[in-house]
């Protein structure tokens, strides 16, 4: 795969890609970014509504009412099946003989776009109806209780794109991702 970086262009017809929501590992500049099997069409900071828990190797997202910020990698539709296989074996979700480590959910993420930067203290929410600011995405959440496994539950912190639960923790400390 080649080297990603975030994108400027939001792609405009939902019917023509899939979205994936990454929050940990399989983002830009993380140990699992290159296990992608393909070059996506464009990659946006984003955030889901969840409660996020992290230890030092990887990440678990859960239900909850945080703002946890990721990363949105759009595909082109017709790679759907080969982007969630591969991400369904290094998720360990749906695998013959192994139990879910990660659970395949669908969310609604939204893309933190450069005007939320304005007013990156009160970040609200754009316009969800938008489909260009606002996406189903495939994600995974973590399938047992993270806290029996380890984990400790992150809190929001401040950081150039707002207030966001983020993993790890110095994600996001620069505007120079744009």
């Amino acid at each position: 795969m080649n080297s990603v970086s975030y994108s400027s262009m939001i792609p405009g017809k939902a019917d023509d890609v899939v979205v994936y929501f990454v929050y940990g590992t399989l983002c830009l500049g993380q140990c699992r970014e290159k296990c992608w099997p393909l070059t996506p069409l464009s990659v946006h900071p984003a955030w889901v509504e969840g409660t996020l828990f992290g230890r030092e190797d990887y990440p678990a997202l859960r239900p909850g009412n945080q703002r946890v910020g990721g990363e949105c990698w759009f595909f082109a539709k017709r790679d759907t099946e080969r982007v969630t296989t591969v991400l369904d074996e290094i998720e360990v979700t749906n695998q013959p003989g192994h139990p879910n480590l990660y659970d395949r959910v669908e969310l609604r993420a939204n893309l933190i776009v450069s005007s939320d930067l304005t007013s990156s203290a009160d970040l609200k929410p754009q316009n969800t109806a938008d489909p260009r600011i606002s996406w189903t995405a495939s994600a995974y959440h973590y399938a047992t209780d993270p806290l029996l496994d380890g984990f400790n539950r992150l809190t929001e912190q401040e950081t150039a794109f707002g207030k966001f639960s983020v993993w790890p923790a110095e994600k996001w400390r620069s505007t120079s991702v744009l």
